[in-house]
């Protein structure tokens, strides 16, 4: 597991999935206010892109459009930054729009993993690690959700029926972090292959757990992509189980118990959401930015957005996310040889 603040590094994962890495380094003290000196260039000459690689309300959409709306409440920056959609091709669409913006401050993109399997897989004339590194904003965990309906009322329940049948399951896109943990759950538990059906979001796999469509019966929705068809009275989907080392202590989740406690063991993979920018950013380009998100980092509304969906804090910019990218890099490369996924 990845704590924020912490020395230890997420799980790698190995031929035997996951193995143990260490961290280290420490997070560098915002730079101070974002606007330029009077002698300087100003960084930003007009507004801002803030590039989403997935469809509307799906997790990254959701967090990006959360932190745009407080770089404008707290007036973090002198110019607007603007999200946009740019879905398609499991974020290469995204990728390469922001690639070909090289030595461009205008252009900054939240990722998740998709960010190095869609690269990898794809085998794209980059790497992750050319863009140039903003900030991480938070770890964020998976759930294992069901319909409000479904007969299965813990992992086991949803395991023992996997051994049994071929289940229909949904997931962002393929070759990706939803798809890469149920490959995991099938190798770890030994059930029959998941039959999997991809989608453009979070959000529209989320919807396809609670309709039920084309007998959709499972996900591993984020916390916030399940909660619309979770809070109120009226569910359509529930979270049998997270696959996180403690359970949450408060919110909506409170007490749901781990995939770990009910037979699954697999409490070390999470959803990085990070910041990235063009590549060849300069260090007053790239400074910015790290200050814009750390200022939005520290914020009481991201800090309570942030629990409110269960994600873990953990900041990180400088030489220490450039190690966690380049980290990151070899755990998604060791997915893509697991599960064959580059020919």
């Amino acid at each position: 597991m990845l704590l924020a603040g912490g020395r230890r590094f997420l799980a790698v994962i190995s031929a035997g999935l996951f193995i143990a890495s260490a961290c280290g380094g420490t997070t560098p003290a915002a730079s101070g206010a974002p606007s330029a000196s009077a002698t300087e260039a100003p960084v930003l000459t007009h507004p801002a892109e803030f590039v989403i690689s997935t469809a509307p309300g799906g997790g990254s959409d959701l967090y990006a459009r959360k932190m745009q709306a407080i770089i404008e409440a707290l007036k973090l920056s002198p110019q607007p930054v603007q999200p946009i959609n740019k879905e398609g091709a499991s974020g290469a669409v995204a990728f390469t729009y922001v690639f070909e913006k090289k030595g461009d401050p205008h252009y900054i993109m939240i990722t998740l993993n998709s960010f190095f399997t869609t690269i990898i897989v794809n085998k794209l004339p980059y790497k992750s690690t050319d863009f140039t590194p903003i900030a991480n904003m938070a770890l964020d965990p998976f759930f294992l959700w069901v319909n409000a309906d479904s007969p299965w009322k813990t992992a086991q329940d949803f395991v023992d029926a996997a051994k049994k049948d071929s289940l229909v399951v949904a997931g962002t896109q393929t070759k990706q972090e939803d798809e890469a943990l149920f490959r995991r759950i099938e190798d770890t538990m030994k059930t029959k292959p998941f039959t999997y059906v991809p989608q453009s979001s979070g959000a529209t796999v989320a919807a396809a757990v609670a309709g039920k469509q084309g007998g959709v019966v499972a996900s591993v929705n984020n916390p916030s992509e399940g909660k619309p068809f979770y809070e109120g009275a009226d569910k359509k989907m529930r979270p049998l189980c997270a696959f996180t080392p403690d359970s949450p202590k408060s919110g909506l989740y409170s007490g749901l118990a781990t995939c770990k406690s009910q037979g699954i063991a697999i409490d070390d993979y999470y959803i990085m959401r990070a910041i990235v920018a063009a590549p060849g950013l300069t260090p007053a380009q790239q400074n910015f930015w790290v200050d814009v998100f750390k200022k939005v980092f520290d914020s009481a509304d991201w800090k309570k957005f942030m629990d409110d969906n269960v994600l873990q804090p953990d900041f990180r910019s400088g030489v220490e996310f450039r190690q966690f990218l380049s980290q990151y890099q070899k755990v998604h490369e060791d997915i893509a040889a697991k599960f064959k996924w580059v020919q």
